[in-house]
Order: structure tokens, then sequence, then C-alpha cells
């Protein structure tokens, strides 16, 4: 997907498709909960990005996530989703994911998921450059090997 170059992300083609992808799944969802959090009917939401490589991924996340939460498939051939959830900042969603990890490690899964975390807590973005801090976010994950899950908070 992306390379880094001089500590800078590179954007291929590949990257450039998912943005795509996340820009028409997941622009009207996200329309609709920043306007949640405009009228102040919401404290806070997360934006996640999450991929792991175990068959049936999709149907995992559809068990473990609350009613509340919004899933969209991004890539389900590479079983990448996207994540709305209400009411949830940044750790919730980086607990939420631990916990999905940790009920992988349980069972016969070794798979580990990679994950970008964006808990929002103002409307200053507007929703395009929403998506992309998202996808920026996420690509950390595919550059660095070392950290799987990355996040951080939109104030």
């Amino acid at each position: 997907m992306a390379r880094k170059v001089e500590d800078r992300i590179v954007y291929d083609e590949e990257t450039l498709r998912m943005g795509i992808r996340l820009y028409e799944n997941c622009e009207i969802p996200l329309e609709i909960v920043y306007n949640l959090l405009k009228t102040k009917r919401l404290k806070s939401f997360s934006a996640v990005i999450v991929e792991c490589g175990i068959e049936g991924f999709g149907e995992f996340l559809r068990e473990q996530k609350r009613k509340t939460d919004f899933l969209v498939p991004i890539d389900e051939s590479r079983n990448t989703y996207a994540l709305i959830c209400q009411e949830t900042q940044v750790d919730g969603g980086y607990y939420f994911i631990k916990r999905l990890n940790d009920q992988l490690e349980k069972g016969d899964e070794c798979e580990s998921i990679s994950a970008a975390i964006v808990g929002v807590e103002s409307t200053r973005y507007p929703i395009r450059d929403l998506i992309f801090l998202v996808l920026d976010t996420y690509l950390k994950t595919l550059t660095d090997p070392e950290n799987s899950i990355s996040f951080r908070t939109v104030r």
C-alpha cells in the first residue's frame, strides 16, 4: 500500500483507491454523526479503520460492535472495515480494538488486528478533511510494522 520515503508517506494507487472507497462509503454516515456532534446530541465519536486477515472477520466485527456503532465495509477482499462509534473517545476505541485482539488470541486465530482510531471531539474540520485524517492515521499502521494500532484525537 503506502510506503515511507524520508519520513513522509507516499500514496500509491492502492492507497488512493482506499481513500476513494472511504469517501464513497463513509461520507454520509459521518455527515449524520458529525451533525449530531455539532448540535450537541453527542459529545464525541470515533472513526476507526480496522483490518485483519482472518476469514469471517466482518461477521466477527458485526457480533462484537455495539448497536450504536456503524460498520462500513471498505475492502472486503482485504478484510478492511470502518466503524463509526458514537459517544466513544479515542481511548474507548483503543480498548475496543485491544478487546477484539484478546478475543482472537483466545481462539485459534493468530492474526492480529491493524487499526487506526481517530477520536472526534469537535466539528472543526470539514468531513473530507476528517476522512483524510482517518486514512492518514491508518497508513501509519501499514508503514510501521511495530505499531499495529495508531490513534489520535481531533479537537
